[in-house]
């Protein structure tokens, strides 16, 4: 394959793993908030929606709180730490390349 419109063609090909990578990482986490928040239990019980909204936001954000760090969304958790650093490292890798090799197009 050769690219005659790209100023160095030999990047090209890396670039874009580079670009299809942080995308790919990007909706991982995605994935894995929606997941999380689509899981949370944000009302709570009939007793606790009759008190003032003070205590309410109070107690559903402890609640969020302990669900959130709780072993069930342990998993979730997981992907979004990896996926945000290979998220970084893609663009650390695509910066890199620009700025030593400049770039590709």
């Amino acid at each position: 394959m050769k690219y005659e419109w790209a100023n160095n063609p030999h990047l090209f090909i890396p670039v874009t793993v580079c670009v299809v990578v942080a995308f790919l990482s990007a909706a991982a986490i995605i994935i894995a908030m929606l997941s999380i928040f689509s899981r949370t239990d944000f009302y709570g019980s009939i007793d606790e929606q009759n008190l003032p909204w003070s205590e309410r936001w109070g107690k559903r954000d402890a609640r969020r709180y302990a669900d959130y760090w709780s072993p069930r969304f342990l998993t979730a958790r997981r992907v979004i730490a990896l996926g945000a650093l290979v998220f970084i490292g893609s663009f650390a890798a695509l910066a890199f390349i620009t700025a030593v090799f400049g770039h590709p197009s």
